[in-house]
């Protein structure tokens, strides 16, 4: 039963990062920093392959973590709120631990810390109002999907990977009105 706890931990927690995750995504200016955003993304979305059957590499994890703290360190360069990309950079850390190191932070906790995040979004820029609502609705739908996985693991974690694909989608509108920024999506 561990195992499926941890695998249904995983995917809350990966979907939570990649979803916030892409408004930081969006507002990277140059390759240099889409390159940085990218190693964290890849790490995160390790965790889908680890979920069908592949095995951790070390490596992978080692490099996104690295490329966390990297992207943080150009934070005065992304015109997002400080807050919030602290809170995107915590976020993405403790994944990355969890699926590393087994280092879990309670899914509650994690919820929380989204919430905190996403409101420092909402409050710094006017076209992210209800971001908190959204993620609060994207943390109860994927409560929801989840309970399907003790029945069907893989089948659970695809439709969980392919909803936070689209509500990725949705925080990059909450950023590129505002600052005027579209890569990654088409008007």
């Amino acid at each position: 039963m561990q195992d499926l706890t941890r695998g249904a931990a995983l995917a809350y927690n990966a979907s939570m990062v990649l979803r916030i995750g892409s408004a930081v995504f969006v507002v990277c200016p140059d390759d240099r920093l889409q390159s940085l955003y990218y190693r964290v993304d890849g790490g995160v979305r390790s965790v889908w392959r680890h979920l069908r059957g592949s095995e951790i590499h070390p490596r992978l994890i080692q490099d996104a973590e690295e490329a966390n703290r990297k992207l943080w360190e150009q934070a005065p360069a992304l015109p997002l709120p400080e807050e919030f990309l602290v809170g995107y950079r915590d976020l993405a850390a403790a994944t990355l631990a969890h699926l590393d190191r087994d280092e879990a932070v309670p899914r509650d906790e994690m919820s929380a810390r989204a919430i905190e995040t996403v409101g420092f979004l909402e409050a710094g820029l006017d076209s992210a109002a209800g971001a908190v609502d959204f993620e609060r609705s994207c943390q109860a739908a994927t409560e929801l999907l989840l309970e399907g996985w003790a029945e069907d693991p893989l089948s659970t974690m695809r439709r969980v990977r392919r909803e936070s694909d689209v509500w990725a989608l949705v925080y990059q509108r909450f950023v590129r009105p505002e600052l005027g920024l579209g890569h990654g999506l088409s008007d």
